[in-house]
């Protein structure tokens, strides 16, 4: 019987086209691994409030926009967990809020993940896109092994 490499899996779905790409391998590498998945989604708060602070949002469109975001995660992870499902694996959603790299930090190692799988993004751009530039402070920070899928 071979070992285990992995028992938890963290996944930080996103709605891009390498986000969904990495969502597949999540769930292929847990079922192989007989790993349980985390699939988790942010609400990016953080960057709300600035958006607030400069006031290119004023409060009701910042609350109807993160509750827009709100339902958007929600219906990602919830057709992830059923893809999960259908592969026999083991899973739970997690909603997070706040900015994306330190909300993906606390849940890993609140679920002691050992593996974290997100979309891949080019260094080039993290300068100028803000979900490159969060994803690259999460690679930086992140003490478990990260699998980015192109």
């Amino acid at each position: 019987m071979s070992k285990r490499t992995y028992s938890t899996i963290l996944l930080f779905a996103e709605g891009s086209d390498e986000g969904m790409k990495a969502a597949r391998e999540a769930i292929g590498l847990a079922t192989d691994e007989k790993a349980a998945l985390i699939i988790a989604s942010v609400v990016d708060t953080s960057t709300l409030r600035q958006l607030l602070t400069s006031r290119i949002f004023i409060e009701e469109e910042m609350r109807e926009y993160e509750q827009a975001l709100e339902k958007s995660c929600r219906k990602r992870m919830n057709y992830l967990a059923q893809l999960a499902d259908k592969a026999g694996v083991k899973n739970r959603t997690a909603l997070l809020r706040g900015a994306c790299h330190s909300a993906i930090l606390r849940e890993q190692v609140e679920r002691k993940a050992d593996l974290l799988v997100m979309g891949a993004f080019r260094a080039s751009t993290a300068r100028r896109d803000l979900m490159a530039h969060e994803k690259q402070l999460i690679i930086d920070e992140i003490p478990c092994p990260v699998l980015l899928v192109r």
